[in-house]
């Protein structure tokens, strides 16, 4: 069993603070660590939470960690899970603006001066995504996401990818990540997010999301959606009230939470309202990347 390593005493206060859940990440977990120290912005921790591994991650993160005094490594005593990781991790954080990652993605070198100059620049957003693209386990290019247009429809689906920062105050604000929700914490957190502060989208593409068979994504897909459809109740009324939604809009979401699924219906009206807004793109110039738009669109909806 690997040693579990003391902590490294730091006076240094950093701007932003990156935490990094890992459970037997070997595979990926340096690619990883290297993006984000190539990061052109350079005032950062990386909080490494490794949830008692039985492969060779706590060896890998401490390699990391004796290179570069921004690195801390921290094991759990016990298998806790994704959210409960995080609050472990989030609760050594000292910078003032708040991101995490996972073992198997990449973080483009500009990710977080994207992220950072954009809160910078506007103090009243508290919580800010980007786009990304997605990769396979080889790490070749398979498409990128579009950029969503409005925390509305976090009523009814997540639409914050990988890439996104927010502020320690809204942290603070909310509170932790919800153990219960386990497989759909992040999704979870963002509502919270968007019903407690300000949530913006913008359309810089600046991280690499794995689609990896081995991840929780590809092999929770029954406790996500029974996740995503508990978040989607427990809100329901929140959205309601805060974004004054229509009734075409109120109508899914309350049919989501009735059925946990998305009725047709619904796709028939949106597409007929994507129809019409590209009907000279569609006819004229139907090239790769309206094909991927439509894709996204109508085949991630829950």
């Amino acid at each position: 069993m690997p040693k579990i390593p003391t902590t490294k005493p730091t006076t240094r206060t950093p701007r932003v603070s990156i935490v990094l859940p890992v459970f037997n990440g070997e595979k990926f977990l340096a690619q990883s660590i290297k993006s984000v120290i190539k990061q052109t912005f350079k005032d950062w921790e990386l909080i490494i939470v490794d949830d008692c591994s039985t492969d060779d991650t706590l060896n890998i993160a401490n390699g990391f960690a004796k290179q570069d005094d921004r690195i801390i490594v921290v094991r759990n005593k016990q298998n806790k899970k994704l959210p409960a990781s995080l609050n472990v991790g989030f609760t050594k954080a000292r910078g003032e603006l708040f991101t995490w990652t996972s073992d198997d993605n990449i973080a483009k070198p500009n990710w977080l001066k994207t992220l950072v100059d954009f809160l910078d620049k506007n103090p009243d957003i508290d919580m800010v995504s980007a786009t990304m693209d997605y990769i396979d386990e080889s790490g070749n290019f398979l498409f990128k996401t579009t950029q969503p247009k409005s925390p509305v429809s976090l009523s009814y689906k997540s639409n914050v990818g990988a890439a996104f920062m927010y502020r320690k105050s809204i942290a603070e604000k909310i509170g932790e990540y919800d153990e219960n929700t386990f497989c759909a914490e992040d999704y979870d957190y963002w509502c919270r997010i968007a019903l407690s502060g300000n949530l913006k989208y913008i359309p810089e593409n600046i991280y690499k999301y794995r689609v990896n068979t081995k991840s929780l994504t590809a092999l929770e897909q029954p406790r996500i959606k029974q996740k995503t459809a508990y978040i989607q109740e427990k809100y329901f009324y929140e959205f309601i009230e805060k974004f004054h939604l229509n009734y075409w809009q109120r109508s899914k979401l309350e049919y989501l939470v009735r059925r946990n699924k998305y009725k047709p219906i619904f796709v028939l009206f949106d597409a007929y309202k994507f129809l019409l807004k590209n009907a000279v793109n569609l006819f004229l110039f139907w090239n790769k990347k309206l094909r991927r738009k439509t894709y996204e669109k109508y085949s991630v909806q829950i």
